[in-house]
C-alpha cells in the first residue's frame, strides 16, 4: 500500500512538474532510473525499502553480545534484505569478532551497502536473493522485510537453519508460528524484535 502511494505521488509531481516547471526532458528518465535503482526489486519480492535505526543496531549488537558460538569457530550474522547497510556498518565496527554478512537485490541500495562497508574487513554485502541465501551459514539471521514473505522466510528458517541458531525479525512475524521472545526497543517507531531460537 506503501509503494503504491509514493509511486502515486512520484506520478503526481512529475505531471504538476511537466504543466508547471517545463522540466528539461531528461529529467524524466532520471526520475525513472533513481526510482528503479532503489525499488526494482519490490514487485519481485513484496518488501518496501525499510531502514533500521541505530537504536535498533544497538539492540542487534547487545542480541549478538549474548550467543554463544562454539570455540574454535568464527560467528556470523545476516541481514536478509539489508538495505543501506547502516546495520552492518555499526555490527561491523561494534562486534569485529563476527562475519557480519548482507543480502540486497535493489541496485541503489546494494551500491549504498558496499560502499558503507567497504573498509569493514569482517563486513561484506552480496548481491542476492535472500532465498537463495543459504541461512545454514549463519548464527543470526536478521531480517525486516514486510508481512508478505513472513510465512516463506519461516519456511525457509526451519528448514536451513542449525540448532542453536537465532531468527530475528525486526517487526513482522508470520501468523501462527512460534517465537522465543520479543525485545521492546525504546525508540521512536515502538520498535519490536521478535526472535526464535533454533
Amino acid at each position: 500500500m506503501r509503494l503504491r502511494l509514493l509511486f502515486v505521488v512520484l506520478a503526481a509531481a512529475l505531471m504538476v512538474g511537466a504543466l508547471f516547471l517545463h522540466p528539461p526532458l531528461w529529467v524524466y528518465p532520471a526520475v525513472f532510473a533513481l526510482i528503479f535503482l532503489f525499488y526494482a526489486n519490490t514487485f519481485s519480492e513484496r518488501v518496501p525499502l525499510y531502514l533500521s535505526n541505530r537504536t535498533t543496531w544497538a539492540a542487534l549488537a547487545l542480541v549478538l553480545d549474548g550467543e554463544t558460538i562454539a570455540v574454535g569457530r568464527r560467528p556470523a550474522f545476516v541481514d536478509l534484505g539489508c538495505g543501506l547497510g547502516g546495520t552492518l556498518a555499526y555490527l561491523a565496527r561494534a562486534r569485529p569478532d563476527w562475519d557480519i554478512v548482507g543480502v540486497e537485490t535493489a541496485p541503489g541500495p546494494y551500491l549504498i551497502a558496499k560502499a558503507r562497508t567497504a573498509f569493514l574487513p569482517n563486513a561484506q554485502v552480496r548481491f542476492q536473493t535472500l532465498w537463495k541465501t543459504n541461512l545454514a551459514a549463519f548464527d543470526v539471521v536478521y531480517a525486516f522485510l514486510s508481512p508478505v514473505p513472513m510465512p516463506k522466510l519461516h519456511a525457509k528458517v526451519a528448514a536451513e537453519m542449525r540448532p542453536g541458531t537465532l531468527f530475528v525479525s525486526n517487526s513482522f512475524w508470520a501468523d501462527g508460528q512460534p517465537y522465543d521472545g520479543v525485545i521492546e526497543v525504546n525508540d521512536t517507531r515502538s520498535t519490536r524484535l521478535i526472535f526464535s531460537k533454533k
